[in-house]
């Protein structure tokens, strides 16, 4: 299924000129999430460097915000600093040799879009 769709949207992303090699680079949420301060961020730049010319597929990305939904919620400094990345990393480069897709249950990503970085859901949707 996701995958499936993945291969095809670089497939045609590369047809239309958007990509250099279309290929798909599969990640969870946790592949991004350090164990010390700087990892994630680390992380973070080393994925989306690998995944130049492809599209970059995050699977569960709503489990990069762990707030809730409480006003006195904890949000874990390590997987904010992957969403901070991943922002500045995609800003960073306008016309960018690179797809990111963030996968989710609709509840969780729509959640997530809305309390975490505001420059995250003005460049997904």
């Amino acid at each position: 299924g996701k995958t499936t769709v993945a291969k095809l949207y670089g497939a045609i992303l590369a047809d239309l000129g958007l990509l250099s090699k279309g290929e798909v680079v599969y990640k969870c949420s946790s592949d991004f999430v350090g164990d010390v301060l700087g990892a994630s961020e680390k992380n973070t730049k080393g994925i989306i460097q690998s995944a130049e010319g492809c599209v970059l597929v995050i699977d569960e990305a709503y489990a990069l915000y762990s707030g809730g939904n409480s006003p006195n919620a904890y949000n874990d400094p390590y997987k904010t600093a992957v969403i901070d990345t991943i922002v500045e990393q995609v800003q960073a480069k306008p016309g960018a040799d690179i797809a990111v897709v963030m996968l989710g249950y609709q509840a969780e990503m729509e959640n997530m879009l809305s309390k975490v970085n505001p420059g995250l859901s003005r460049r997904f949707q």
